[in-house]
């Protein structure tokens, strides 16, 4: 195997002082008054040879890593995928590299999954949280290490967080099924921290017209077969169901799959699903679906995150909430048939 060149065989056969690649390598050439041509020289240079930096050489003579990572709930949720897939994007245009891990929303597996990343030297971190890992959240901040706080957040520790307003989306996707003619509305989510305003927003409009709440929590380690089951289960107690609001994209695939084994009466329930979905458009009927500005949260997340990063290093972290609104995409499963 051919050996790998070091920078100071690099340097050495460009003439050049160590010192003046790794300002260019690093994209301080010009910061550092270095001449235009010895530039352009290196540049090409690298280009001609595919030369890469040792990036643990990098992180250990700069005490930065160019890494930043990301913990998500649920990575085959369609919801995180995309996020990461957007914020990944502007990093690398940045120069930093996005590590991804998902806790599946469990706690030791989440502290590992920090811990591994804070043991890799990441400059930044995007999480995720559940409960019980409050802890380890505030252990982060008071290092001062650039973390941002996504999806659902801790109102007692002061941290910068960005969300959607859960609790009004649930509230108005669960009005528009009661304006729509629906008085038996069923609620589906998961026993998680992260689903406890859209619970709230569906309870306090229950209440706010003298409902009676049809309520499923499901335990979040059950599978999609489980799920479903779980589901129709439901369905079968509460016959008088009229209408059902699934609280993640995921779970209303599973409610479709049951109430679609189901059928007869129950393929006339009125549906909505907090979170969009590509299929939901094509679906007979179209699926109405509380909507996250899922593009303007991860550019958020990222820049937010990156202006913590250039920053000066004594520079105070703020503690700040952006909450993002939500939009209700009225389709036809909303209607009554």
């Amino acid at each position: 195997m051919k050996k790998r060149k070091s920078i100071y065989d690099v340097a050495q056969e460009l003439q050049v002082s160590v010192t003046t690649l790794s300002f260019v390598l690093n994209g301080k050439g010009q910061e550092k008054r270095i001449s235009k041509e010895v530039i352009r020289k290196i540049e090409t240079y690298i280009k001609e040879i595919g030369y890469q930096p040792n990036h643990l050489g990098r992180s250990l003579s700069t005490g930065k890593s160019r890494t930043i990572g990301m913990i998500v709930g649920d990575i085959d949720n369609p919801f995180f995928s995309e996020v990461a897939s957007g914020i990944e994007k502007i990093a690398l245009k940045a120069g930093y590299t996005l590590i991804v891990a998902s806790s599946n929303n469990e706690l030791n597996q989440m502290k590992s999954v920090i811990k591994l990343l804070h043991d890799r030297n990441v400059d930044g971190f995007i999480i995720s949280p559940i409960a019980g890992i409050e802890e380890v959240i505030e252990d982060l901040r008071k290092e001062g290490k650039p973390l941002i706080i996504y999806n659902c957040h801790f109102p007692e520790i002061n941290t910068f967080n960005i969300v959607v307003d859960n609790k009004t989306g649930a509230y108005e996707a669960t009005r528009h099924l009661y304006e729509n003619g629906f008085r038996n509305i069923g609620f589906i989510t998961l026993d998680l921290y992260s689903q406890v305003e859209r619970i709230d927003g569906y309870q306090q409009f229950i209440e706010s017209v003298d409902l009676k709440p049809h309520l499923l929590k499901l335990p979040y380690e059950l599978n999609y077969e489980e799920i479903t089951n779980k589901i129709s289960q439901f369905l079968l107690a509460n016959e008088a169901l009229d209408s059902v609001f699934f609280s993640t994209n995921f779970l209303t695939l599973g409610g479709l799959k049951a109430i679609n084994k189901l059928g007869g009466k129950y393929a006339q329930l009125g549906l909505v699903s907090f979170d969009d979905h590509l299929l939901y458009d094509v679906l007979t009927p179209a699926i109405t679906a509380v909507s996250q500005p899922v593009k303007q949260i991860a550019s958020s997340i990222i820049n937010h995150l990156l202006e913590m990063l250039n920053a000066p290093a004594d520079t105070a972290i703020e503690a700040k909430t952006i909450v993002f609104p939500v939009e209700l995409k009225v389709r036809a499963s909303s209607f009554k048939r």
